[in-house]
């Protein structure tokens, strides 16, 4: 245990220090253009006015429910700490968190979590580290949540080599809690169907020092419901050469933003493997409420859930009532190069 908290301490020791170079931006708010077109000898007559007005007023109203679904979109991923929305944003992120779990099967548990993600702006500002402390490898009931899903093992290197509107590429080089090397090569694209629908889908091939190949498929898809609400439907499949078969897991969530500290969401989900038989390990159901409290920085949050689970094909299924309670600690510093 001890080393296990001195790696902590040194992750944190790193990523606070390499935040210090953090630079600060001017926001530029663009004036809206005034300039009036006109052609010579010609005045507009009422029936180009009503065109042009109806025109704006269309215009504006796409524009306000495009930017409030954009809002509500990036305000629920920051503020729940979607994974993949960190590594994607132009900002430093730290998270320290303490939880408490009690289930009806193994009683309480303690852990504490180190993530973040961390520009390195002296080297490259294509260049990031991620890092997390916990590396366990395994696929549990709720790892589908939106501040779960795909959390980087142990400490890797990112280098963005294409950052498009709609896609994105990114190399990765890191090391494994066995010590072994991981690299990998992701493609991210992101599609809007609608206004208020936007898919989005990415493939990430990885070669595992010991473990041989492996890959991550995904497949995510958020509908704006209003300024407040939005549904979530997270997909995954995971597939690595020594194991047979894949792992998939699925969960759909309802979040509602209640004020600009306070936000719930309901989810339900499930997750198995198909080899060496078809068989869903578990099925889950839950609530989550979370809170800023305090200071900006500090978070709680309590999770309350219910799961049935099957270990293997042939054996009872065990229910089991889960309540998670978890302090958080967020440090954000914006690092990007406007």
């Amino acid at each position: 245990m001890p080393s296990r908290y001195r790696l902590l301490l040194m992750l944190l020791a790193t990523a606070l220090s390499t935040t210090a170079f953090a630079q600060s931006n001017e926001e530029v708010t663009p004036a809206p253009d005034q300039a009036v077109k006109e052609t010579a000898g010609e005045a507009a007559t009422p029936e180009t006015e009503g065109e042009e007005n109806n025109g704006t007023w269309l215009d504006a109203s796409q524009e306000y429910v495009t930017t409030q679904a954009d809002n509500v979109a990036e305000w629920m991923d920051r503020f729940f700490g979607d994974v993949q929305a960190e590594e994607d944003a132009p900002y430093s992120t730290l998270r320290l968190r303490f939880e408490q779990e009690w289930d009806e099967e193994n009683h309480f548990d303690s852990d504490v979590k180190l993530r973040g993600k961390v520009y390195l702006p002296n080297l490259n500002r294509r260049i990031s580290l991620l890092f997390n402390e916990e590396d366990t490898g395994e696929t549990g009931p709720d790892d589908l949540l939106i501040d779960e899903r795909d959390t980087p093992q142990r400490v890797t290197v990112q280098y963005r080599a294409r950052d498009k509107e709609r896609y994105s590429v990114d190399y990765r080089v890191g090391i494994r809690s066995n010590l072994n090397i991981k690299t990998s090569v992701r493609y991210r694209y992101r599609y809007p169907f609608t206004d208020t629908l936007r898919g989005t889908a990415s493939e990430e091939v990885l070669y595992l020092g010991g473990d041989g190949f492996a890959s991550k498929t995904r497949l995510e898809l958020d509908k704006i419901l209003s300024e407040n609400r939005m549904i979530q439907w997270h997909n995954k499949v995971d597939w690595m050469e020594n194991e047979p078969g894949v792992t998939w897991a699925s969960s759909l969530s309802l979040d509602k933003r209640l004020s600009d500290t306070k936000a719930y969401g309901y989810f339900v989900g499930m997750n198995g493997a198909n080899r060496p038989e078809n068989i869903v390990h578990d099925y889950y159901v839950g609530v989550r409420y979370r809170q800023n409290m305090f200071r900006p920085w500090l978070f709680g949050e309590v999770r309350p859930s219910y799961r049935w689970s099957k270990a293997y094909p042939g054996a009872e299924r065990e229910n089991a009532m889960v309540i998670l309670f978890r302090l958080e600690m967020v440090f954000e510093r914006d690092l990007s190069d406007k």
